[in-house]
């Protein structure tokens, strides 16, 4: 009862979530369209957002993971302590990695998107030099996210989220010059926000406490997160492939991929939101405490509830996309052009929404049962998929040709991972026949 309570409640928190996200793009949309301004500050944020999003991905997981065993093992007063000293250590790293990208910003924006103009390149270098004061907060807010997640504060997590989409475009808003700076400064805004709120829960839930800086619990916590680092470093690296190859095609190319990237992960998160935010702390949990069966009960059924939202969600995005995308983004300066060329967006990237939905299930399932290659590998091959790929489509179908690799990648990296996956761990997606029997006898 407690569990699907929380999955309802979570439900209506995206639905929060989602709508201040689509205002929040909707206001973009609005003020800058598909235009080349809007491409600077998509590049300029490049970068700080990919980091932010490996660190996201790998460490929010495998911090749960990590805080489960070591409660397990010594106790809650233990790991409260372990993870406080590893926020410190992230803290340093993150400024280090801001004094970096501040210092390099030049080179960087150069190498990432050698296809903008002056004008545009000189307006990313300076939104990255803003967004890169955001890493140290970005960085420290994924642990927090994982810490309050594993004590099952998904509340006070998806609201943290919805302050970090939803400031960006306060600065404009609030009458700032509609430029990408002012943007830039929005994301910082909502980066502050949204750490400072999780902060604050953490030291009044007393989860925060004196930390310890062990070298143990370091490799305790390395030998968990670096494979789901990994992991997050190849589909990051995908995105940030994406930018170079559109920053050569028409202007706007940028901004109309991003767009369409909204929709898709807007419409993927709704359908999988609460699943993906429950599954990972409650499966951790029970294969600790081994409770396998347990585990493999609730995954079969979460397996089965995606596809029925994998249909249902296709379906939609299939006769749907163009009214979505005008229902979105079509106001302002975002004209018939912009609308066309998002829409081509949503489409093109079907596969990846399939997969998106699968690896909310499926990754989850390889960090509580420690298939440590397997996550990996199974990020490796989009990657390398897509580097193949996308010069030969992109000469075939132009700009279609890049969110249509990505979504055959992507694709790709799925299908590899539940393979492996079945190999391995069978029960997880298909009760036993054996199992099936005696269940009836009893």
């Amino acid at each position: 009862m407690r569990f699907t309570i929380r999955h309802i409640g979570l439900t209506g928190f995206w639905v929060l979530q989602g709508m201040v996200s689509f205002a929040a793009q909707a206001v973009i949309a609005a003020y800058f369209g598909t235009t080349a301004m809007l491409d600077s500050y998509l590049v300029g944020v490049t970068l700080p957002t990919t980091i932010y999003m490996i660190i996201s991905t790998a460490l929010g997981p495998a911090a749960i993971v990590y805080f489960n065993q070591v409660k397990a093992r010594e106790g809650h007063t233990a790991a409260f302590q372990s993870i406080s000293g590893l926020l410190i250590l992230l803290g340093g790293s993150g400024i280090a990695m801001w004094i970096l990208l501040f210092t390099g910003a030049d080179r960087l924006v150069t190498w990432l998107a050698p296809g903008l103009t002056d004008l545009a390149k000189d307006e990313a270098i300076r939104c990255l030099q803003i967004t890169s004061l955001s890493l140290p907060l970005l960085m420290m807010y994924s642990l927090l996210i994982g810490l309050l997640n594993a004590q099952h504060m998904f509340f006070r997590t998806t609201l943290a989220s919805i302050l970090l989409v939803g400031l960006v475009p306060l600065p404009v808003l609030l009458g700032s010059q509609k430029s990408a700076g002012a943007l830039a400064w929005g994301f910082n805004a909502g980066a502050f926000a949204a750490c400072f709120l999780l902060f604050l829960v953490g030291v009044y839930k007393k989860q925060l406490r004196t930390g310890r800086i062990w070298w143990s619990d370091l490799r305790h916590a390395l030998s968990i997160s670096l494979p789901p680092l990994g992991a997050a470093a190849c589909a990051q690296a995908l995105w940030l492939a994406e930018r170079y190859f559109a920053s050569s095609l028409d202007p706007g190319t940028i901004s109309a991929l991003n767009y369409g990237q909204r929709i898709v992960n807007f419409i993927g998160g709704g359908l999988t939101f609460a699943t993906s935010a429950l599954m990972l702390p409650y499966l951790s949990a029970w294969v600790e405490a081994g409770e396998r069966d347990e585990a493999a009960n609730f995954n079969r059924k979460a397996m089965i509830g995606t596809t029925i939202c994998a249909l249902a969600g296709v379906i939609l995005i299939l006769a749907s996309a163009d009214w979505l995308v005008r229902l979105a983004y079509a106001r302002g300066h975002f004209d018939a052009l912009a609308i066309a060329s998002t829409t081509t967006a949503v489409w093109s990237y079907l596969g990846i929404f399939v997969a998106y939905l699968y690896g909310a299930i499926i990754t989850p399932n390889a960090l509580a049962m420690n298939e440590k290659q397997l996550i990996l590998l199974s990020s490796a091959v989009p990657l390398m998929s897509y580097l193949l790929l996308t010069p030969v489509l992109v000469e075939i179908f132009g700009y279609r040709g890049l969110p249509l690799s990505a979504s055959i990648a992507f694709m790709l990296g799925l299908v590899w991972s539940v393979i492996g996956m079945w190999r391995k761990h069978s029960d997880f997606y298909w009760k036993p026949g054996r199992q099936t029997i005696s269940a009836v006898r009893m």
